[in-house]
């Protein structure tokens, strides 16, 4: 091992792999020429068999045939057939003289020479005999050429066909023997060729055990050491003295490592760095941080956040939910991780509220995904926007609206009514001019009392005053008393206000006269923005564990831009027919987020729009 060793090591990848297919070439060789000397020695067995015994078995088998012809060709003349018997006589006497000639020049076995003699003279007398016989001058009587057949030519025949007969049986003996002999032959021909067949493949698979050793080891040894040097065991370094492509591939691998581990101590001072300067960053900021990995366990919390949750320390690695204990902060988290799981419209979250420090603080949690440039997900970040200021401005906006609107309703209300006595003619008779004038202020009047009464709603909303009163309500009876609602107004614009609605939905658990309100609502706007001759649908029916209302119109529609905010309150969309003040999208946002549902919206500009809210069922409410 340690000579061929020694041998390929000296020697180049290409030599050491000519030399070992050389080796199994000349292990082929080898096999193929035992197997052609085993063939030509079986060829040369097969070959003595027709050369020798077989032309001497067709020798006598041609002097047994002119025999019995000749033996005929005496019985023709018995008969009387005289040219035929000698016509006979003269084609078979050639023939067997052939085939006689042929026997006494191939002796091949013992005791066949002297049969030849004694046919050849046997045959002689017996010739003369039948031509006597065939040539009598006279010829013979009937009665002697039968007694001279008798006596003489037919024992005669006899003779000679034995003897012919003896030697076609020495003959096929022989033949028999000699096939016996091919077939040991044979026989030894293929152990042979086994036992050199199995002796080279020893040999082949000895040396080519030896060489792929000798050639694939320091392979296999790189081959491992590449791997731990893949792993980022970069302190590995490839023994291999060779002076072939394996030990230049093994000294490549060795530069290529040095460089490697000076190029991972450089990066990881610089990612050393990079993370004082993150830590540093998100330690400074004001908003509490939590930075989770993909499989949503604690990372890091800055220092904010330590004031919220508890030290760092001890929350790496703990799953949020357990970490920060706020459903909020752990579904934000989670829809930052799962985004196709998203199952709350951002226009649906709210600030939440922490007690710290004796002090109530509003925060606003958002999450964002961590993604490297593959695009795959490393983990979250979730900001917690300290939005107290924010609230305590809109509790004060609120207030104010509440305040304003209650304080301006009461002059609004008697500047109403004085407006009506005097378009009744309570003071006398009016003018055309006046006429209009005061028209012109009940419009107005009426528009900013619904303004304030809408106001005034909405605070009470907000600030939960007048919370609803929920009971067990059939959802299609919402539906009905909408569409009595506003089934005039339909019918006077001429619009067709159909409806749809499933059968077998539970009771939903609503107050009854809000969800009214907030489906006639839609109804009306969409009354209001369906030109004449148009459809209003409206459908019901059950989505899981809600029942679904949908009003659809075909109608102007909403510019795409402005979908994502017609829930927001005073929003209007330009060059809509005039209406409110863009409070009633938010008011009925408000009250189906009070019970527990969600709402949106579809629209098409030119086609119509499809208004959708949803109310829990009673019955899943009370299962649960």
């Amino acid at each position: 091992m340690s000579v061929i060793g020694g041998v390929f090591r000296n020697r180049s990848l290409k030599v050491q792999l000519v030399v070992s297919h050389l080796v199994l070439v000349a292990l082929l060789v080898v096999v193929m020429v035992g197997a052609i000397f085993s063939f030509f020695s079986l060829g040369r067995s097969i070959d003595r068999i027709f050369r020798n015994n077989y032309k001497s078995v067709i020798a006598a088998q041609h002097m047994k045939d002119a025999l019995e012809r000749i033996d005929s060709a005496a019985t023709f003349a018995l008969a009387g057939q005289t040219e035929r018997a000698r016509k006979q006589y003269r084609e078979n006497l050639s023939r067997f003289t052939d085939a006689h000639y042929i026997e006494a020049h191939n002796i091949t076995e013992t005791g066949e020479r002297k049969l030849a003699n004694e046919i050849g003279s046997g045959f002689e007398a017996y010739s003369k005999g039948v031509h006597r016989l065939l040539y009598a001058s006279p010829p013979m009587p009937a009665d002697q050429a039968r007694q001279y057949y008798f006596s003489t030519l037919e024992p005669e025949f006899i003779a000679l066909k034995q003897d012919a007969q003896k030697v076609l049986d020495i003959n096929q003996a022989a033949i028999v023997r000699a096939d016996a002999r091919a077939k040991a032959e044979a026989r030894a021909a293929s152990i042979r060729s086994i036992i050199v067949t199995i002796g080279a493949f020893l040999l082949a698979l000895f040396f080519a055990l030896r060489m792929i050793h000798a050639v694939l080891h320091p392979i296999s040894t790189l081959s491992a050491q590449a791997e731990e040097i893949g792993a980022g065991h970069l302190d590995q370094h490839i023994d291999i003295h060779r002076t072939d492509e394996i030990g230049t591939l093994a000294d490549s691998f060795n530069r290529m490592t040095d460089k490697l581990r000076e190029a991972r101590h450089l990066l990881e001072q610089q990612l050393h760095i990079a993370q004082r300067m993150s830590d540093a960053a998100l330690t400074s900021l004001y908003d509490p941080v939590i930075v989770t990995d993909s499989q949503g366990r604690v990372v890091h919390l800055n220092r904010s956040a330590e004031g919220l949750f508890g030290e760092v320390g001890a929350l790496v690695g703990v799953p949020v939910a357990d970490a920060v204990r706020r459903p909020e902060i752990v579904q934000e988290i989670e829809d930052a991780l799962h985004p196709e799981q998203r199952v709350r419209p951002d226009s649906e979250r709210s600030p939440m509220l922490v007690q710290t420090d004796g002090a109530v603080h509003a925060y606003y949690p958002r999450a964002t995904p961590m993604l490297d440039d593959d695009g795959t997900l490393l983990g979250a970040v979730a900001v917690l926007e300290d939005v107290t200021y924010l609230t305590e401005l809109d509790r004060l906006k609120t207030e104010f609206i509440s305040v304003a609107s209650h304080e301006l309703r009461t002059p609004v209300q008697s500047l109403l009514l004085s407006a009506q006595l005097l378009d009744r003619g309570a003071v006398g008779d009016l003018t055309p001019d006046q006429k209009d004038i005061v028209t012109a202020q009940l419009e107005d009047l009426d528009r900013l009392d619904r303004l304030m009464r809408d106001l005034l709603d909405m605070t009470r909303l907000e600030s939960g005053i007048t919370p609803p009163r929920f009971d067990s309500v059939p959802p299609a009876e919402i539906v009905q008393s909408a569409l009595n609602a506003v089934s005039a107004q339909a019918e006077a614009k001429g619009l067709a206000l159909t409806s749809e609605i499933a059968r077998d939905i539970p009771d939903v658990r609503a107050d009854r006269s809000q969800i009214i309100r907030v489906l006639v609502n839609l109804l009306t706007n969409a009354v209001r923005h369906t030109s004449e001759g148009g459809k209003i649908t409206v459908r019901l029916r059950r989505d899981n564990a809600s029942a679904m209302f949908e009003v659809a119109d075909t109608g102007t529609g909403i510019p795409k831009e402005y979908l994502p905010r017609i829930f927001e309150r005073f929003v209007q969309v330009p060059g809509a027919t005039g209406g409110g003040a863009g409070m009633g999208l938010s008011i009925a946002k408000s009250i189906v987020k009070t019970h527990g549902g969600t709402i949106s919206a579809d629209s098409e500009l030119g086609k119509g729009s499809t208004f959708r809210f949803t109310i829990p069922l009673a019955q899943d409410r009370e299962e649960r």
